[in-house]
């Protein structure tokens, strides 16, 4: 603070003091600070500096222990954090130093908003810990944030005792690896949780959100690809909570047990509805797991293409699913779209399941279930299929500018658009698309999102394999094979791709036969594990590493003849570019021209770039 500014402030002070002697309420002028140009750091302008009402308004540029920060930046009451310049130019960096931001006891006209918060580091709350508070976070890019405490929760945001607005954030890449909440930890809270992109978040419990004794709303969000060690990849509800999930996206999220989805746990009575719950994948409860005398309440939602829609454990409470439009999430022959573990009677009544034979419906549940009435066509109030398609089209990359005009080979990606009529322009609806090949004649079931509500563009990723697995939405195909992509709604609209060359033997491949050996240690890992293997016969083989979507990641170079002994090779989970990968599940596959082991390896990113 230079002494024009010093001396402004004491003149305010004694200017107050006599108002005050003279029984006068002063009103005073909002001031506007300017970093740097007034005052060099965010920390002094914030904590020294403001008042209530007043603004500072930061300059684009990087803000961090080189430039004089020191964290946390404890927020002041009724100060307006803001940058100039948005997210994309104005960046906050703890340098891991501490957490970035501390709120504590805050009202609704304190606000951060338009920056790149970063680099935060604590035991809880690596980048905002919200204490109390009824305060505004929004338009900013939360990312890179960890909770390292060995019970650490909240790697993005700590909610505590809080009802903070938490609004338009994208929320991405924040870990909390020890236990709870990766992008944001709810607890005893109710938040405003709404407009924000909680993606690529880890954490063993929750790596999007989780809620502890909470009851935020939790509305009109992304919640995609996310990563729980253990349970509750998307959402995880936990101890009593009880939030409202209202008409979010919550896709492509996976955890290592259950609970992909949504995941509720011991007493919580969450209403979850208006939501498109597609392509979650875990041992089971893809779409939504209950456990522990917990009785979500399901309405109106899309449940489809997850590796299954409900799972009741034993323990679970009487969840009730009405006006859902719930099929597909076992597409492939033999699956169950409703695992009820439980002794009730559930009420699943009034939903469509994309038939109207009552005997496929009952072949479809696990468990005893009430299933009638049902609907004979989606639910109108529910997020549901396109009317009409106008064209389905794979194009050569995730920018869908260009269609795919190559012929495609094992391993390479399906980038499929499909265009039509939305079916209701409240909500970012789902659209399937059936893929077959001549190898699998009857195919698997995808699911497309829409780009945005009432777009009619819908966008999603397969991909090309020796077999089909339509958990991992995988096609299985020959060498010059032909891939048939169709609109689950409208048969007659579709795209064909070809199949070259794949360079893998036509000749199926069997599970390992006793003998071939593969394990590893430490697994889980954060820096280097050991891969060791044994394979009983000389001959050519190879060690590769695929993510949980079935795409290379590494390749190891073997020698070509491996005598019959035991071998090893270190792996410090980087890939075959020499990038270090996301905290995930990995699968290790040791292959023959014959036999196939294959082994999960589970690896913990502490950091790496």
């Amino acid at each position: 603070m230079n002494d024009m500014q010093r001396g402004n402030q004491r003149r305010l002070v004694i200017s107050m003091c006599i108002f005050s002697a003279l029984g006068i309420n002063p009103v005073l002028q909002a001031i506007t600070w300017h970093v740097p140009a007034d005052i060099p750091t965010l920390k002094t302008a914030v904590e020294d500096s403001a008042g209530y009402g007043d603004t500072v308004m930061v300059a684009a540029g990087t803000y961090n222990t080189a430039s004089g920060e020191v964290f946390p930046i404890n927020m002041q009451n009724g100060v307006v954090l803001i940058s100039q310049s948005g997210p994309s130019a104005t960046t906050i960096d703890a340098n891991a130093s501490d957490r970035v931001f501390d709120c504590q006891a805050l009202d609704s006209t304190t606000v951060i908003h338009g920056f790149t918060i970063t680099g935060g580091s604590a035991f809880d709350a690596g980048g905002i810990y919200c204490n109390n508070s009824f305060m505004k976070i929004s338009d900013n890019i939360i990312k890179g944030n960890a909770a390292t405490g060995y019970v650490g929760c909240g790697g993005g945001i700590y909610c505590d005792y809080d009802n903070s607005s938490i609004i338009d954030n994208l929320i991405t890449e924040n870990t909390a690896l020890s236990y709870m909440g990766g992008g944001i930890y709810c607890y005893y809270s109710g938040s405003i949780i709404e407009g924000n992109t909680v993606a690529h978040n880890t954490a063993r419990y929750g790596g999007g959100i989780f809620n502890d004794h909470s009851a935020p709303l939790i509305k009109r969000n992304l919640v995609r690809k996310n990563h729980a060690l253990e349970t509750g990849g998307g959402i995880d509800c936990y101890m009593t909570s009880s939030p409202a999930i209202v008409a979010n996206v919550i896709i492509d999220n996976t955890c290592m047990q259950n609970g992909a989805g949504i995941a509720c746990c011991y007493s919580c009575i969450p209403v979850i509805y208006n939501n498109t719950i597609a392509r979650n994948a875990g041992q089971y409860g893809g779409g939504t797991r209950t456990l522990g005398n917990s009785a979500a309440e399901l309405y109106m939602n899309a449940i489809i293409d997850n590796v299954d829609g409900l799972y009741l454990t034993e323990t679970s409470g009487a969840m009730t699913a009405n006006h859902n439009n719930i099929y597909y999430n076992s597409y492939q022959q033999g699956g169950y779209e409703v695992i009820n573990n439980t002794s009730y009677n559930l009420d699943m009544t009034s939903n469509f399941w994309w038939t109207n034979d009552s005997s496929a419906i009952d072949s479809l549940i696990f468990g005893q279930v009430n299933f009638t009435p049902f609907l004979s066509t989606p639910d109108s109030d529910a997020p549901g299929e396109p009317l009409t398609v106008s064209s389905v089209a794979v194009m050569s990359d995730s920018t869908y500018t260009t269609p795919q005009t190559g012929v495609l080979s094992y391993g390479d990606t399906l980038f499929i658009e499909l265009q039509g009529t939305n079916w209701n322009n409240a909500f970012v609806d789902p659209a399937l698309v059936i893929i077959c090949s001549n190898k699998d004649t009857y195919g698997i079931g995808v699911a497309l999102i829409e780009t945005d509500t009432a777009t009619g563009m819908y966008h999603g990723t397969a991909y090309i394999d020796t077999t089909s697995n339509d958990l991992h939405n995988c096609v299985g195909v020959y060498q010059h094979d032909t891939v048939i992509i169709k609109a689950n709604v409208d048969h007659s609209k579709r795209d064909t791709v070809f199949i070259g060359t794949t360079g893998i033997s036509e000749t199926e491949k069997h599970p390992a036969s006793r003998g071939m050996v593969l394990h590893s240690c430490p697994n889980p890992f954060s820096e280097k594990t050991e891969i060791s293997f044994h394979h009983p016969v000389p001959g050519e083989i190879q060690l590769r590493i695929f993510d949980v979507l079935g795409r290379l990641v590494k390749s190891f170079n073997l020698e070509s003849c491996i005598l019959s002994h035991a071998s090893s090779i270190s792996w410090d989970g980087r890939d075959n570019q020499g990038r270090h990968i996301k905290s995930g599940i990995y699968l290790c596959q040791l292959e023959d021209d014959h036999s196939v082991e294959r082994k999960s390896i589970i690896f913990i990113n502490n950091g790496g770039k």
